[in-house]
């Protein structure tokens, strides 16, 4: 038996595909971003990026990480929102360690950062990685946001460089605390500051970002399933780049299978790729015996954190559209259920903020290929 080659396909949280595919706006986006700030010397509107899970948001904030590590030199200081704990001391403490580390940066002849002094990682001020301190969960935090902000970015200027920082789980954040973030950003856009701001969440930040001017006006961009061209080549491109190309009819077999959603095409490539161990290519049949697989990884991991994550009304909805014929709408389920479209259309609008469903011409679908089928297997009659 041949060895082992390693598995190109990345499914799980936070693994960045070997090709990112369809996300060409918000990459270009953030590109003109980081010019406007290095370049024109201003602050650029923020990149708030918002989609179901799965769908690799917070994929394309580690991209604008990398983005301003390779092309600038800067460092990124991330933060990704926990349930119920306050983000601002984290993002403090994160925020004054960049201040550190850019006051002993030194500008290059080409113009990217580096750091002369001070033990420092390999990611930070070079490859576009991110600041790692300590910190202690919900505490308060040790100086004002105000001046740690005012302090890195100031700091930045001083060497000639910038700053980037990222917000993950947006939705997650209290109301007050998360405007309380977008004034100061506000208060300080005409300051000129070297520093471009990303933020990611869920559909449901649109409405929190309602009373937050600063987000309103943000360059907003939505993440969803790959359109066809997009998802063969997030299938082809990583087996040709391995040395184990993939057949026009194994990319259809998975493409179908994977309905455009990013993750379910990492899991289902992952799968073909284990199928064809110790052959030159990846074929059909290595395809159609990674269905199975992969339909066993899809169902005990995103069908049932979806069905347990959704209230008793919420799984009557998702059964009645299940039990369906494809194609049909909001009101379809109404009727399924003997109740006016208007008493179950919260449901349907809090079903499509979680990104368990997606409205599609007038249709309703579950947003993870094969989860019909696995609630109908799973709900009570």
């Amino acid at each position: 038996m041949p060895p082992r080659a390693p598995n190109p396909y990345r499914p799980g949280f936070n693994q960045a595909p070997a090709r990112l595919v369809g996300r060409d706006a918000v990459i270009t986006a953030a590109t003109e971003a980081l010019e406007i700030a290095a370049l024109d010397g201003r602050t650029p509107r923020p990149l708030l990026l918002v989609g179901p899970r799965g769908v690799g948001k917070t994929v394309s904030l580690g991209e604008i990480a990398t983005l301003a590590g390779q092309e600038h030199g800067w460092p990124t200081v991330a933060v990704e929102l926990r349930p119920g704990t306050p983000f601002t001391p984290e993002l403090v403490e994160r925020l004054q360690a960049a201040a550190t580390l850019l006051g002993q940066a030194t500008v290059e002849k080409s113009g990217r950062l580096s750091v002369s002094g001070g033990k420092v990682t390999a990611r930070v001020l070079g490859v576009g990685g991110e600041v790692h301190v300590r910190h202690t969960q919900g505490g308060p935090a040790a100086v004002p946001l105000d001046e740690a902000l005012t302090a890195a970015a100031e700091a930045a200027v001083a060497c000639g460089g910038g700053l980037v920082v990222t917000v993950d789980e947006l939705q997650l954040a209290d109301r007050a605390e998360l405007a309380d973030l977008a004034a100061v950003l506000q208060q300080h856009v005409g300051d000129h500051w070297p520093l471009v701001v990303a933020g990611a969440g869920l559909p449901s930040l649109r409405e929190r970002d309602r009373s937050v001017t600063y987000l309103e006006r943000g360059e907003w961009h939505e993440l969803g399933l790959l359109g066809r061209a997009d998802t063969v080549e997030a299938l082809t491109g990583p087996a040709a780049d391995a040395d184990r190309p993939m057949d026009e009819e194994a990319a259809k077999v998975l493409a179908d299978a994977s309905g455009g959603y990013p993750y379910a095409i990492q899991v289902l490539g992952h799968h073909a790729w284990r199928a064809s161990h110790g052959q030159e290519r990846i074929e059909a049949e290595h395809a159609r015996a990674a269905l199975a697989a992969a339909q066993r990884d899809l169902s005990a991991g995103l069908y049932a954190s979806r069905w347990n994550d959704a209230s008793p009304k919420e799984r009557e909805y998702l059964a009645a559209l299940a039990r369906l014929p494809e194609g049909s709408g909001g009101g379809d389920v109404a009727r399924k259920l003997g109740e006016p479209t208007s008493k179950v259309s919260y449901l349907r609008d809090r079903l499509i903020k979680k990104g368990t469903l997606f409205p599609e011409r007038g249709a309703l679908r579950f947003l993870v290929p094969g989860m019909a089928q696995w609630v109908r297997e799973h709900a009570e009659p």
